[in-house]
């Protein structure tokens, strides 16, 4: 998220201290080129090796981004297969890049679209298993595991996920929508009164963001 600090993923993590190690490679052959028999080819070679490293890396990451655009577009545009097949290819050849982590959360979505929820809980959790935490992604990826119960009509545990996700964000514009989404589950489970404490949590301790006003307008609906 552009503006957003972000954790590295375990990969970028190795990465970068694979490129750091070789970087220290080069100095150490420099600083002893003397006492190496092959000395000067030693240093050339490590040296392409790191700029060759580092080139890939941001290749991979350019190439990424411009994949994640495709599928995007292709979605955008309603042609949701073709958006699937270009998410797959996302993941599989570009695992570990950023674009790839969002593409598992899109994947997940697009599959929640066609009904096919097993899928789209199998790509959530990929997310949440698979690469380093980022507020608004791990947000997403939770309240889609949540969304996908509430679809299959496991209504109490998609309740309990979707608290337990404003339970970690106290305070957070994610937590009161998660408290509302909690709240319409309650509604369909017909416990009224579980409804009317989240209505009246997130009209209260949340009314500096709009979606206190829909809480005050399903309140006055009870």
């Amino acid at each position: 998220m552009s503006g957003e600090s972000q954790k590295l993923s375990k990969q970028e993590l190795r990465e970068d201290e694979f490129a750091e190690w070789l970087m220290h490679a080069v100095d150490y052959v420099r600083d002893r080129a003397q006492n190496f028999a092959v000395g000067a080819m030693a240093v050339v070679v490590a040296i392409l090796a790191v700029n060759y490293f580092i080139e890939s890396q941001e290749k991979s990451k350019v190439e990424a981004a411009a994949l994640f655009g495709d599928m995007i577009m292709a979605e955008q545009s309603g042609q949701l297969s073709e958006a699937i097949r270009i998410a797959e290819q996302l993941l599989s050849t570009y695992a570990g890049t950023p674009s790839a982590a969002q593409g598992a959360i899109m994947l997940g979505n697009l599959h929640f679209s066609q009904g096919r929820y097993a899928d789209a809980q199998r790509y959530f959790q990929v997310y949440l298993s698979d690469y380093e935490p980022v507020d608004v992604l791990v947000f997403a990826s939770q309240s889609g595991l949540a969304a996908c119960l509430e679809a299959q009509g496991q209504v109490a545990e998609a309740a309990k996920g979707y608290e337990e996700i404003a339970q970690r964000l106290p305070g957070s514009a994610q937590a009161a929508l998660a408290k509302m989404n909690a709240a319409r589950c309650y509604r369909l489970m017909g416990d009224l009164s579980k409804q009317r404490d989240l209505l009246e949590s997130v009209r209260d301790d949340y009314s500096r963001y709009p979606i206190a006003a829909r809480a005050r307008t399903e309140l006055e609906m009870l």
